[in-house]
């Protein structure tokens, strides 16, 4: 039996081993890139330079990939990098110690990982088109799994879970790609060199992969981000995102069996539809949910255009010219996300919103370049379970809404009101462990009325692509106004347990900061006759911005008007004495810590506070008791909880 007869009945092994190698590589990158913000920048001290640059040399290993693979053998290299790939992924879930450990070992991961892509494909490209256009189907379809898996775990990505259901589940995985692994290698047992390199200006195809991987992570696979933008119910937005992954799947499998003469203008319309999709950097309703659908259909259409070109031609012994290209393909994806996050700390002379569009066009040139290289001939591949595993995904966004109960606000008593404010650091505690349920049970432990939060992601990639406001929610009960900053993704956030008669955002000056500052202001029904207004908000944060922040006093004491029964709360980023913080007393606001004689009140860092920067300052009506400070180091700041009254 020849070669391409073995790939033909091989078909189902290859997609299947393909598809959890994608989903484990993603599990490690949403992984990575939190480590590497919240462990080697905030706990070890690298600043967003020193990072990037660390995160540019791990990437810099794809370079790698022909000279290991010519000198371990073409199987070991598979076992070594999808093989290890799957060690690694199932090491880091057990591991529940020092987040630092966990760093070296997704580090490791994710170098397996880009190594694993050059490997899958030198080893299947003698198959022509028809098996790496099977390479791409696979990684489509793991992405639609880890879309899957992602949503149904409420954007908390599995691998910060510490739950024994949960190890199972990457156990049974694990064994499932060790299995695929092995019954691929056993069809391909001969050890004769193959002609699976590409020619150099083939290679450049492959560009695409890096940025098609940033897209994802950034906004097609990202939930959290649509709920953000479009204010919909999260199991909704988890629906539509993975109808939007099967639909590119289903583009994909339609377009591996098309007339290939009609290529390149399927190539043009198919970038035009994924460069049109993020034209615009943040759209919002229903908008943003049907751009995010075109897009998915767009990149997916033309990564199976790119992969099927990578098979066509001649090929070429060894695999350095796919190796190469794969390198300036993970440079690229570390290109994209370090800038869209560093212009939060750095001025960029460009908005981060352009980066997303210049991804798009390079795959759209990519596959454009790709689809001209296919002849006029058909493939094809229908299996009977492919509508069964699309009605199976589609059932789990409809199990999380029986699983998520509605949350409503309570009829208010008329009692004192207890109240909260914490800066929740992007859910990370200071030893850099995404940790949402030691964040809960502090702030359940006071039984707040209200919270004020600050540091609140919902959606960004460096922070783990989790919705933390929604994930919040769901497990205190409590509805919730948002107040987005920087981005609609980042900003303030009020839970109450009580009803939300009106609310409003509100920036804050200067217009020019890197990171935007805002509050959120909410009128609360307390039951008293007369509602609560609460301020929440995180003035900014350098050492040396006193006259920064106090322009930002001076916006909210305007804003204020003297109006009764008021709470400002939040990080503000100053010392009692600073003259920030003089200028609210000077107005009237009594601080709580002063009126129940906390003393010092030290609330950051976390662990061994010497400042105090976290406040609940009351309007003059206003009087404070049972003020403490949780000594729980859940965020690298204490929050502050006290008991209001008249």
């Amino acid at each position: 039996m020849n070669a391409s007869s073995l790939w033909r009945n091989g078909r189902l092994t290859q997609i299947g081993l393909s598809a959890l190698t994608m989903l484990f590589g993603m599990q490690t990158l949403r992984a990575l890139l939190p480590l590497l913000v919240f462990v080697m920048r905030d706990r070890i001290g690298w600043n967003a330079i020193q990072v990037g640059l660390l995160a540019l040399a791990i990437f810099l290993t794809s370079f790698l990939a022909a000279g290991l693979r010519r000198l371990w053998g073409r199987t070991s290299f598979l076992r070594l990098t999808i093989g290890g790939l799957g060690m690694l992924r199932l090491a880091y879930q057990l591991w529940h110690g020092d987040p630092l450990i966990d760093f070296y070992l997704v580090t490791a991961a994710a170098i397996l990982f880009i190594l694993a892509f050059p490997a899958c494909l030198g080893h299947v490209r003698s198959g022509g088109p028809e098996t790496t256009g099977l390479l791409a189907i696979g990684m489509l379809l793991g992405l639609t799994l880890d879309t899957a898996l992602h949503g149904l775990y409420r954007t908390y990505d599995m691998s910060w879970q510490q739950d024994w259901g949960t190890a199972v589940i990457i156990l049974l995985l694990v064994l499932i790609q060790w299995a695929l692994l092995g019954q691929l290698l056993a069809m391909r047992s001969d050890t004769r060199p193959a002609a699976n390199d590409v020619s150099l200006k083939l290679a450049l195809v492959l560009l695409a992969v890096g940025p098609f991987w940033f897209l994802q992570l950034l906004v097609f696979q990202n939930i959290a981000r649509l709920t953000a933008l479009t204010g919909w119910a999260q199991p909704l937005v988890f629906g539509w995102v993975l109808l939007a992954q099967i639909m590119g799947l289903a583009t994909a499998v339609f377009l591996y069996g098309f007339h290939h003469a009609k290529t390149g203008i399927t190539a043009a319309i198919l970038g035009l539809l994924l460069f049109g999709s993020l034209l615009v950097g943040w759209p919002q309703g229903w908008l943003a949910a049907v751009l995010l659908l075109i897009g998915q259909i767009g990149g997916a259409g033309l990564v199976m255009l790119a992969f099927k070109g990578l098979g066509a031609g001649q090929g070429h012994a060894g695999l350095s010219r796919i190796a190469i290209a794969n390198g300036f393909s993970a440079i690229l994806l570390v290109f994209f996300a370090f800038l869209f996050y560093a212009s939060y700390d750095i001025a960029l002379p460009f908005p981060n919103t352009i980066l997303p569009p210049v991804a798009a066009l390079i795959i759209g040139l990519a596959g454009l370049g790709a689809a001209r290289r296919l002849t006029d001939e058909k493939t094809s591949l229908t299996f009977p379970w492919q509508a069964g595993l699309a009605f199976l995904l589609l059932a789990l966004p409809l199990a999380r809404y029986l699983m998520d109960d509605g949350v409503t606000a309570v009829p208010s008593p008329s009692a004192p009101v207890r109240v909260m404010t914490y800066n929740l650091h992007n859910g990370f505690d200071p030893n850099g462990h995404l940790g949402m349920e030691a964040i809960a049970q502090v702030i359940e432990a006071q039984n707040p009325d209200i919270v004020a939060l600050q540091e609140v992601s919902r959606g960004w990639v460096v922070n783990g692509s989790l919705d933390m406001l929604e994930w919040l929610s769901q497990r205190l009960e409590m509805p919730y106004v948002y107040g987005p900053t920087s981005d609609p993704l980042w900003g303030n956030a009020i839970l109450s347990r009580y009803p939300i008669l009106e609310s409003e955002l509100v920036e804050l000056p200067p217009d020019d900061l890197l990171l935007k500052r805002g509050f959120i202001w909410a009128k609360v029904d307390v039951g008293s006759g007369q509602p609560l207004n609460v301020i929440a908000t995180h003035y900014h944060h350098p050492g040396d911005g006193s006259a920064v922040r106090v322009m930002q006093s001076e916006t909210i004491v305007e804003f204020w008007d003297d109006a009764s029964r008021t709470l400002i709360m939040g990080d503000l980023n100053a010392e009692p004495n600073a003259p920030e913080m003089q200028l609210l007393r000077q107005v009237g606001f009594a601080d709580a810590l002063d009126l129940t004689a906390v003393q010092p009140g030290f609330t950051y860092p976390a662990t061994g506070p010497t400042k105090r920067i976290d406040y609940i300052w009351l309007s003059p009506d206003l009087v404070a008791n049972q003020a403490v400070i949780p000594l729980d180091a859940a965020s690298d700041h204490l929050g502050v909880a006290a008991t209001i009254s008249e």
